[in-house]
């Protein structure tokens, strides 16, 4: 019988289509019944390993332990650390229903030689829970799951970026989670599920579904309701005191929603990111540290001075990073010193711009803008090199061969400052 090696090689030779099917067929037999794979898996988040191949959420699935090698080598390269996790025929089926639940969409199959990748529903058929109760399903959404593992495991490996995290809030907002309760008596309210830190710090917990509460095991919360992004909200505006949700505490990739987190989901499945800073400045935040971006986001640079080339309410900019006591990653600082009199409806149309153009490069992190003639503005901006300067050049005239011929031009431009685009340290 032809190694499931061999069976790609001739898929990827044939155009028949008879010869195609029947290759297929066999392929997806073997690959159900070897007595061996192996799958990468990625300790960082406790979760095989998943990326997103042409919008597909995938797993990777070798045939022999050598191609698995190969394939981590090439990883070890972009500083992203896989371990093998073998599967014996035995496990084959867990491992396929595992992979649904995580979202997986599709597999590819040793993917370092003569690759393929195939539909996970060749493999393994898709439950239908239609006629279960929401609370009943083990399964909820596939989709939110995968998505919010591929977010995490990037956030481990410092790969994050503007995008994913846009598409996560996305998917959040669209879905239902589970959140265990005690459910109200005479003498006691309802109860929600509270994760509570030592140091007192509270956070709603919800789950993506059955398997992920049974992971944690909450035996205080024996009972689960459906909760939807409204209720989220809700949640948070009636207890004060919890600072934020945390969906699948307990596995190695949990994902913690604040308000604000909640907003730009909010605004982001709606179609608006007019207004994209995360966090109000006030005198009560905390204990505020600004300091140089550690790495340099160049493209996100370049697609703010894109924007405000293209006005001329801007004179400079500059860019910091911000951090404040409570806040677990920083935030991008984009301070603007305006040119004249602009009114408050252009200087939020410049910022709404920006944050188009921006978000999608800033690497998973929130975006906040201020005035330079603020209170703080000019303090804040430290002996930070601007990103862009608004300059305009004379009249000039220009000489050509024979003659000289006079052309007056009033031209504006952006210059980005090309020192240092690599590594930044502290200020």
């Amino acid at each position: 019988m032809a190694t499931i090696q061999e069976l790609i090689t001739k898929l990827n030779q044939t155009t028949e289509e008879s010869q195609r099917t029947e290759f297929t067929e066999q392929l997806v037999s073997s690959i159900k019944n070897q007595e061996q794979l192996w799958a990468a898996f990625c300790p960082a988040t406790k979760h095989y390993f998943l990326a997103q191949e042409h919008q597909q959420i995938t797993a990777y699935v070798f045939s022999e332990e050598s191609y698995y090698e190969n394939f981590t080598f090439e990883m070890r390269k972009k500083h992203i650390l896989l371990e093998k996790l073998e599967n014996p025929k035995k496990h084959r089926m867990f491992l396929l229903a595992e992979l649904y639940r995580c979202g997986v969409t599709q597999i590819a199959v040793d993917s370092e030689e003569e690759p393929i990748m195939m539909p996970l529903q060749m493999l393994v058929s898709v439950p239908d829970y239609s006629k279960l109760p929401l609370v009943q399903r083990p399964v909820l959404n596939p989709t939110v799951t995968g998505k919010i593992l591929c977010l995490m495991q990037d956030v481990r490996f410092n790969r994050a970026d503007g995008n994913t995290e846009l598409d996560v809030l996305r998917e959040i907002y669209h879905s239902p989670f589970l959140h265990p309760i005690h459910s109200a008596t005479e003498d006691k309210p309802e109860e929600n599920g509270i994760y509570q830190f030592p140091n007192g710090q509270k956070l709603f917990m919800l789950f993506t579904d059955l398997y992920s509460l049974k992971q944690f095991d909450p035996k205080d919360y024996p009972q689960v309701k459906i909760v939807r992004f409204a209720d989220m909200q809700e949640m948070l505006k009636e207890r004060p005191d919890v600072m934020a949700i945390i969906i699948n505490p307990g596995s190695g990739a949990p994902m913690l929603l604040d308000s604000q987190l909640l907003e730009v989901a909010e605004k982001s499945a709606s179609g608006i990111l007019e207004n994209t800073h995360i966090r109000n400045m006030n005198e009560n935040a905390g204990k505020v540290v600004i300091t140089k971006p550690e790495l340099t986001p160049v493209s996100m640079i370049d697609h703010i001075c894109t924007v405000l080339k293209e006005t001329d309410f801007v004179k400079t900019a500059y860019l910091r990073n911000i951090r404040r006591d409570e806040e677990i990653r920083p935030h991008y600082l984009v301070i603007l010193d305006w040119n004249g009199a602009v009114s408050k409806e252009e200087k939020a149309q410049v910022r709404r711009k920006i944050a188009e153009a921006a978000m999608p490069y800033a690497r998973g992190l929130d975006i906040e803008y201020l005035s330079y003639d603020s209170a703080v503005g000019k303090e804040w901006t430290g002996n930070a090199e601007p990103i862009y300067e608004l300059e305009r050049s004379e009249t000039f005239s220009e000489e050509t061969t024979g003659k000289d011929t006079t052309k007056e031009k009033a031209t504006e431009k952006a210059k980005t400052k090309k020192k240092g685009f690599l590594f930044f340290g502290k200020k």
